[in-house]
C-alpha cells in the first residue's frame, strides 16, 4: 500500500494521574497502512482468558435458549381446552354469593372526621338514617340536629326523621365514631356536606355523600369493592338527576331510566341492600310527591323492601 502524510501533527497530551494505567491490548505498526499486531506475548494469555470467558457465556445463552422452547412447548401442551364433560363435572368456584367474598377489615381511624349536612326539610337525606341502621354493629354514625334561621318551621317528616335518626343509638360500646351535626336550611334540592370548615369545599349532593361515607365506612359496605361498580356509580348518577332535575318532566324521564336499570330484579343489590338500593329509595321519596303515578310496582316493591330493612 502506498504511504500518506499524517493529516494531524503529534500532539502531546498529559494523561490524568486518577485512573488506573492500563497497558495497550494492539500495538499499530511503525507505518500508516501497517497491520496490527499485539504488542508483546504478555497479552495473549489475557486475550485468549477473555476467548474462553466468551465461549462459556455463549454456550450457556445456547442451553437457556433451548430450555425456554422445550418450555413453550410444554405450556402450549398445558393450555389445551378441556373436553366439554370435564368442564361440565368440575365443581363451580362462582356459586359462592357476594357476601362470602366481602372481606370484612378494621375500620381506618384516620378517615373518621366530623363533619356538617346543610339540607333541606323538603328533601330529606334518608340516606343517612339508613347508613346509621345499616352500620350500627361497625360505626356510631352519631348525629345531631339544628335548624337555620331561614327555615321558620320543620314539616312533620322532617321532625319524625329527627326523632329517628338522634335517638336510634347502637348497644355495643367503643365503636369507631363520626359526629355529623345535620342543620336544616334553605339550601334546595343541593344537600351539601362540609368537611373542612375553613376551606369550606362543599360535597354536593346526596348521593355523593353517601360516596363519600362509603369509602371512608365499613369495607363490607363499599360498593366499589364489587364487580359492578361501574354500572353502579350509573345508578348513583342517575339517582342524583332524579332529585336535582327542576322539571316534573325531566324528573319522569329520569325515573323511567331508573327504573329500566332495576327492570325485574327485586333489588340493586341483590339479597343484600346495596347503597345503589339506599340512594334510589331516598331519591324516589323525596320526588313522590310529584311522581307518585309513574312508580312501577317493581319500584314500589323495593322502596317497601329498603324501607323494611333500615326504617326508612
Amino acid at each position: 500500500m502506498y504511504d500518506l502524510k499524517p493529516i494531524l501533527k503529534p500532539v502531546h497530551v498529559e494523561l490524568p494521574t486518577c485512573m488506573y494505567p492500563m497497558k495497550p491490548v494492539i500495538q499499530h505498526g511503525a507505518s500508516s497502512g501497517a497491520v496490527a499486531t499485539p504488542s508483546s506475548t504478555e497479552d495473549l494469555p489475557e486475550i485468549q482468558a477473555l476467548a474462553v470467558k466468551q465461549e462459556k457465556i455463549l454456550k450457556q445463552l445456547a442451553e437457556l435458549r433451548e430450555q425456554l422452547v422445550s418450555m413453550r412447548t410444554d405450556l402450549k401442551l398445558c393450555n389445551k381446552p378441556a373436553q366439554p364433560s370435564a368442564i361440565q363435572s368440575a365443581p363451580s368456584k362462582t356459586s359462592k354469593s357476594k357476601s362470602d367474598t366481602k372481606k370484612i377489615e378494621p375500620i381506618n381511624a384516620s378517615y373518621l372526621q366530623d363533619f356538617v349536612v346543610n339540607a333541606s326539610p323538603e328533601n330529606i337525606p334518608y340516606g343517612l338514617l339508613a347508613l346509621k341502621k345499616l352500620w350500627i354493629d361497625r360505626l356510631n354514625l352519631q348525629v345531631e340536629c339544628f335548624t337555620h334561621s331561614t327555615i321558620p318551621k320543620l314539616s312533620e317528616e322532617a321532625i319524625n326523621f329527627q326523632n329517628q335518626i338522634t335517638s336510634f343509638e347502637p348497644k355495643r360500646e367503643n365503636l369507631p365514631r363520626i359526629m355529623v351535626t345535620l342543620i336544616w336550611k334553605n339550601v334546595g334540592t343541593y344537600t351539601e356536606m362540609i368537611t373542612s370548615p375553613t376551606a369550606y369545599v362543599p360535597i354536593c349532593g346526596e348521593v355523593n355523600i353517601l360516596r363519600f361515607l362509603s369509602r371512608c365506612g365499613p369495607s363490607e359496605f363499599n360498593y366499589e369493592r364489587n364487580d359492578d361498580v361501574t354500572e353502579a356509580d350509573s345508578i348513583l348518577d342517575t339517582c342524583y338527576q332524579l332529585i336535582n332535575k327542576q322539571n316534573v318532566t325531566d324528573k319522569k324521564q329520569v325515573l323511567k331510566t331508573l327504573s329500566s336499570k332495576l327492570g325485574k330484579t327485586a333489588s340493586f343489590g341483590g339479597d343484600e341492600v346495596s347503597l345503589c338500593d339506599i340512594a334510589a329509595t331516598s331519591a324516589i321519596k323525596q320526588v313522590q310527591k310529584a311522581l307518585a303515578k309513574d312508580i312501577n310496582p317493581n319500584m314500589a316493591k323495593l322502596i317497601g323492601r329498603v324501607s323494611a330493612v333500615v326504617g326508612i
